[in-house]
C-alpha cells in the first residue's frame, strides 16, 4: 500500500486510533512513522530529532517479540543494545515492568505468560526506551475478549505518563471511549481526522458506505 500525500501531526498525551479496512494502509502508515517503512517525504519532531529516536513500535503477536529467557532479560535486552549503564538499565527495567504489572513475574520465562501478559512485557521492553510516541499495530488482534480488556486498561494508564500513543486496530469498538482522535485511512489516504463518540456512527459514516472514499472525497 502507498501513503499518498499525508501531512499530519502528532502530541503527547493523546491516545490515536488509525482505522480502516484491509489493506487500507495502516500498518503501513505506522511503519513509516517508526523508520520500520521507506517513505519519500519527511517526518520529524518539533525538536527536529528523527522519529525512530521517539517512538517506540508494538507488533500485533506477542509472541514474535519475546528475546530473554525471563521477563527481566527480555526488559533489559534493548538496553544492553545501546550501552546503558548498569544502574539506569535496573532503574528503567523496574519502572517499565511495574508500570505494566509484570515486575513480580520478572524471573518467570515470558512463554509462560497469558497473551495479555505477553503483550504487555513487550509493551514494557518499549516503555523502558522511553519513547515520546508508542506505536501500537494491532495490539489485541492474537487476544481474547478477557485479554484485550486488560491492554485497553494499560494504555488508558499509559496516557497518564504524557506519552502520545497511536493504535491501529480493527477494535475500534473496544478504545472508541478512551481515544480522543480518530483517524480514518483509505486507499493510503486520511478521510477523517477527528472525534467520533458513537460506534454504530463510526460504522454507518465509513465501514457501510459506498463511493470513492466510503461516502466522502476529503482527504487530510
Amino acid at each position: 500500500m502507498i501513503i499518498d500525500r499525508i501531512s499530519i501531526s502528532f502530541k503527547t498525551n493523546e491516545i490515536v486510533l488509525l482505522l480502516g479496512r484491509n489493506g487500507s494502509g495502516k500498518s503501513t502508515f505506522l511503519k513509516a512513522l517508526a523508520s520500520l517503512q521507506k517513505y519519500s517525504g519527511k517526518i520529524y519532531t518539533s525538536e527536529g530529532k528523527d522519529p525512530y529516536l521517539v517512538t517506540g513500535y508494538v507488533f500485533q503477536n506477542p509472541e514474535t517479540q519475546i528475546i530473554g529467557s525471563t521477563v527481566w532479560e527480555d526488559v533489559i535486552f534493548g538496553l544492553e543494545n545501546i550501552g546503558l549503564p548498569r544502574d539506569e538499565i535496573k532503574k528503567r527495567a523496574e519502572k517499565a515492568l511495574k508500570i505494566v504489572g509484570l515486575y513480580k513475574l520478572k524471573d518467570i520465562d515470558p512463554l509462560n505468560l497469558s497473551g495479555g501478559q505477553k503483550q504487555k512485557l513487550a509493551i514494557a521492553s518499549i516503555l523502558s526506551m522511553e519513547p515520546s510516541f508508542l506505536l501500537l499495530d494491532e495490539p489485541t488482534a492474537m487476544l481474547d475478549k478477557h485479554d484485550r480488556k486488560i491492554i485497553k486498561n494499560l494504555i488508558e494508564e499509559l496516557k497518564k505518563l504524557n506519552i502520545g500513543i497511536i493504535i491501529a486496530t480493527h477494535h475500534a469498538d473496544l478504545f472508541l471511549d478512551i481515544s480522543d482522535r480518530i483517524l480514518f485511512l483509505s486507499n493510503g489516504k486520511i478521510i477523517f481526522d477527528g472525534k467520533i463518540n458513537n460506534y454504530f456512527d463510526l460504522v454507518n459514516r465509513f465501514y457501510h458506505k459506498e463511493g470513492d472514499v466510503y461516502g466522502t472525497n476529503k482527504t487530510y
